[in-house]
């Protein structure tokens, strides 16, 4: 008879992939609670958030949907997108934005090469801005096959990062 599994009967996997996330803008503490549980999941090792984003943390509806994984998550505070990029980029991590662009690949075809990477999201409603897309180099979009152009942002950090996951662990 099958039974579902406890949280500790399941070995941790660490993942190969050496993750950061970067966060310049959002608005819905939920949807910022769901990406700390994707990302903790995920093994991401930083989420670097700019201020506004930081204070959604202070939420209820943060907390909830966070599951306390803001407790085992780095987090750093930035003010300049432009300049915490290029200090990434210095430092080996490879830019990634997951966006839909006018030069973005389908990430299921992409192949990642650099396990060190910084994967960029935006606004919920917005995305990434163009100065901030202009900056980044690659640019990775989810292929939809319904009539719907777009996920929630965290439905599509949960994808984007399986895909690179299943990849730098294979």
């Amino acid at each position: 008879m099958s039974q579902q599994l406890e949280h500790h009967q399941v070995g941790h996997i660490p993942t190969k992939a050496k993750l950061t996330l970067v966060i310049p803008e959002l608005s819905s503490p939920a949807n910022l609670g769901s990406i700390f549980r994707i990302a903790d999941a995920f093994g991401v090792q930083c989420i670097f958030l700019t201020e506004n984003v930081q204070q959604l943390m202070q939420s209820n509806r943060f907390k909830r949907t966070s599951r306390s994984t803001e407790q085992y998550l780095s987090t750093k505070q930035y003010s300049s997108t432009e300049d915490l990029l290029k200090q990434l980029q210095d430092s080996g991590s490879h830019l990634v934005a997951l966006e839909l662009t006018n030069k973005s690949q389908d990430i299921s075809t992409y192949h990642f090469k650099n396990p060190n990477m910084a994967l960029i999201i935006g606004h919920e409603k917005i995305g990434l801005s163009e100065d901030i897309l202009e900056q980044i180099e690659t640019h990775l979009h989810i292929n939809m096959y319904g009539n719907n152009s777009s996920l929630n942002v965290a439905q599509c950090l949960g994808i984007g990062l399986y895909e690179i996951s299943k990849q730098s662990n294979a």
